[in-house]
């Protein structure tokens, strides 16, 4: 059975450091990693759109057959950003992916080889074969074909996940966000991505890149020291954060601390009992605290769905018959977004990479889709969704507050 729930351009030319002079592009990678780089910008919603492109899979209507042909014609979701990045390459393309299936994408990767770019590709030792058929499996027909174009495809060969979704463009910008290079995954599973056409965000995705392909390091030492890991552009903040142990949990608590309005979270997988108190708590308080659960895994006898639904956070499971795959906390105008789902193995095993955006026009973007998403998990009603292994009670949704 087909598996449904398996598996700014603005220019930088005034960055500062404190009241330093302006920095050239090519010093990029030698500035202290420590520092917190700051640049100008104009906060109209318009020029702040250059900068931040944000994509979503329009799958709201329920069923598959239904969502399909609306995703597929999208010429702003996920899956068309992403190729029209890589049409533009003109000098390198480094991705990191968990799972590469996609024909479309991996046809636009080795015509970018054709044309004179570098590609490179980092994937899950478990992505590399044919589906169910193990390590020692046949190669999986799209990593031969990749590699027959002479595109390089690295392997993490070890018992974490390398979970990452992220593609780095010619050292300038990049498309990350929840979204698998599988057509479940761009069409029909409910994901983002996001493409920032910022160079300092782009610098920090190659260093963790090259920390995997060039120097096969997964792990968490030596600790990473990103080139920029906090940048600001205007009145937007923007942190980066890789796992295993990057500080991501650490810093994705120190974001729901600071909420002093409301919370809201859509999330694939959500089993991390430490964000679920800080919920609590803030709900205690008084803040609007609601989410979205994706129905397989919200489920799951490990799932913060039962902790928070005990104390009075409203809580929905999802009404696309395919996967909610999101991996998105909103807290006031801050939004976390990436492959990082929410739970002890993103933290401490796997390599994941987040996003924490401070930013007005972000995070409307970002709402506007909790929106879409909590208004489909009141109305619609899916035909069952596959999941494997796992056996899924009928709802149980709360009534509406």
């Amino acid at each position: 059975m087909f598996q449904l729930r398996s598996v700014f351009a603005l220019s930088l030319a005034a960055i500062t450091v404190g009241c330093a002079s302006a920095l050239p592009g090519p010093a990029l990678q030698a500035m202290a990693p420590t520092a917190l780089y700051r640049q100008s910008a104009n906060t109209d919603p318009a020029t702040q759109a250059q900068a931040f492109s944000v994509h979503f899979v329009k799958a709201y209507r329920g069923p598959i057959v239904e969502n399909e042909p609306v995703t597929r014609n999208d010429p702003n979701g996920p899956a068309a950003a992403l190729l029209r990045l890589i049409q533009a390459a003109r000098v390198s393309l480094d991705g990191a992916f968990y799972d590469i299936s996609d024909e479309t994408i991996v046809n636009a990767l080795i015509q970018a080889k054709q044309r004179g770019v570098q590609v490179r590709i980092v994937t899950d030792t478990d992505n590399m074969t044919e589906r169910d058929s193990g390590p020692q499996g046949p190669l999986r027909g799209v990593i031969q074909k990749l590699q027959k174009a002479g595109i390089p495809v690295l392997d993490d060969k070890r018992s974490g996940i390398m979970h990452h979704k992220f593609l780095v463009q010619d050292n300038q910008n990049v498309w990350m966000g929840s979204t698998n290079l599988t057509p479940t995954s761009l069409y029909l599973h409910n994901n983002n991505a996001m493409v920032l056409r910022i160079p300092q965000i782009a610098a920090n995705y190659s260093y963790e890149f090259k920390r995997m392909f060039e120097q096969g390091n997964f792990g968490p030492k030596p600790e990473r020291q990103l080139p920029f890991p906090v940048v600001q552009v205007g009145n937007s903040t923007i942190r980066t954060f890789f796992s295993p142990r990057g500080g991501g949990q650490e810093a994705v608590l120190e974001t729901l601390q600071r909420a002093r309005k409301d919370i809201s979270f859509m999330t694939f997988s959500f089993t991390d009992q430490s964000i679920a108190n800080i919920m609590v708590q803030k709900r205690q308080a008084g803040l609007r605290v609601e989410g979205v659960f994706d129905q397989c895994l919200g489920y799951g006898k490990y799932s913060q769905y039962h902790t928070l639904r005990a104390n009075q956070i409203y809580s929905r499971m999802d009404g696309n018959q395919a996967l909610l795959h999101h991996k998105v906390l909103i807290s006031d105008d801050t939004v976390v977004t990436g492959s990082y789902n929410f739970s002890a193995n993103a933290d401490k095993s796997n390599n994941e990479n987040m996003l924490i955006i401070q930013n007005s026009y972000v995070s409307s973007m970002y709402r506007q889709e909790y929106a879409r998403i909590m208004q489909a998990a009141k109305t619609n009603n899916p035909p069952p969704g596959d999941c494997p292994g796992q056996d899924k009670p009928a709802p149980t949704n709360p009534p509406q507050p």
